[in-house]
């Protein structure tokens, strides 16, 4: 299946050609609310499955047309994607199959405690082939704390399962949490690299703003872990998956050989993705960002709509044009999170001489310093960059 459209011009003049897009639909139910996170969901006692699958549908039919190119990735996130029942997410991915046969890969996120042979069969059946399951950690405690609905026992339980059905798995780790330990650390890292999964994303707890994790700070009612211990983890696990033979291929994430996740990579390299669901965003690859509004009933009574009375209303999400420096700054912003950095040619095709002259003069000091590192086609963060990446990339915008 070709392309729809020929490239489009690009802002320094040069002819930017389509590409297979990215599918993200997104979740919005949850069980419980982990205390950390400040994504928009609602509980899933309110959950109406079957409007919700129906506006999911009629949105995509209605919306595939923004993608230039046939899809290369889904993912299914959330919320909780495992808590939908198999037979909406079957009937979700019937009305998807045309456009995804192709995909080279498709994630379903899931909750360690919702797997079941029941929906390991459905996923399989509508054609996942990449489960991300977020365990976050091995110990009962923290994982208390941090308001898990699962215990370390059901998230082996829950890999096993799964390794049963599929063979590319992702797991979700975070350290920096409130009683963590630098030993505590080191046994959640053991035990997942001895689990042998294909990728593994671990991310440093973040106190957002709002969320009941910062309120339980400020009231004093946790005490949040040094930076000193953080970057000491950070380092550990940087050097124990490293070790293992992952590959550190973005700040966050590890993969083995052969088994970087392309969906998420298509976020860090512009590529242009289509989100569906309350909240969801998409980008065109080019110049137009779209958001949808947090709003899962509005969603529902939107999309559920005659066709007809659809095409009459304002669009249910929100449209923003980058500007050419903003779009600057997502670029240096992405691409030097990942291990490849910013290829230079394709930064002066994009941007222009004097844009690729001015990055490669502030990058100029950090080089000097071996923070950076300039191979004459690319810069990219050095290995003794890690700690103070943000203070670099800040500097180079």
């Amino acid at each position: 299946m070709k392309c729809m459209y020929r490239g489009v011009e690009g802002i320094n003049g040069v002819e930017i050609t389509p590409e297979r897009g990215g599918l993200y639909i997104h979740i919005a139910y949850c069980r419980k609310k982990c205390i950390y996170c400040d994504f928009f969901s609602a509980g899933d006692r309110i959950a109406d499955w079957h409007g919700y699958v129906d506006a999911l549908c009629s949105e995509f039919n209605e919306r595939i047309k923004e993608l230039a190119c046939p899809l290369r990735t889904v993912y299914i996130g959330g919320g909780t994607p495992s808590l939908m029942p198999s037979d909406e997410f079957l009937r979700l991915c019937d009305v998807l199959s045309p456009y995804i046969a192709e995909v080279e890969e498709f994630t379903i996120e899931v909750n360690p405690d919702d797997v079941c042979e029941e929906k390991l069969e459905s996923w399989k059946r509508a054609g996942v082939n990449r489960i991300s399951i977020g365990i976050q950690s091995f110990d009962d405690d923290v994982l208390k704390a941090l308001g898990r609905r699962h215990d370390a026992a059901t998230a082996r339980y829950a890999y096993k399962c799964i390794g049963q059905y599929f063979d590319n798995i992702s797991i979700d780790l975070m350290f920096g949490l409130p009683g963590q330990t630098i030993d505590m650390w080191k046994r959640d890292l053991q035990e997942a690299i001895a689990m042998s999964p294909k990728h593994i994303s671990a991310y440093s707890l973040m106190y957002e703003e709002g969320t009941a994790l910062t309120i339980m700070r400020d009231n004093g009612r946790l005490e949040e872990a040094s930076d000193d211990v953080s970057e000491k983890m950070f380092l550990i696990l940087i050097d124990e998956l490293k070790k293992a033979g992952y590959d550190h291929y973005e700040t966050s994430n590890f993969a083995l050989p052969g088994f970087r996740s392309i969906h998420n990579s298509s976020y860090w390299l512009q590529k242009p993705y289509l989100g569906l669901g309350p909240s969801a965003h998409s980008y065109d690859g080019y110049l137009t960002r779209k958001a949808n509004r947090s709003d899962i009933r509005g969603f529902i009574e939107y999309w559920t709509k005659p066709t007809q009375e659809i095409k009459n209303c304002a669009p249910f999400y929100n449209s923003e044009i980058l500007s050419r420096e903003e779009l600057i700054e997502e670029y240096i912003m992405t691409r030097m999170r990942t291990c490849e950095g910013i290829p230079l040619e394709d930064f002066k095709d994009r941007f222009g001489k004097k844009a690729l002259e001015n990055l490669l003069s502030r990058s100029k000091r950090w080089q000097d310093d071996e923070f950076i590192v300039n191979n004459g086609k690319s810069i990219s963060l050095s290995e003794s960059s890690i700690l103070i990446s943000d203070k670099i990339i800040v500097d180079l915008l």
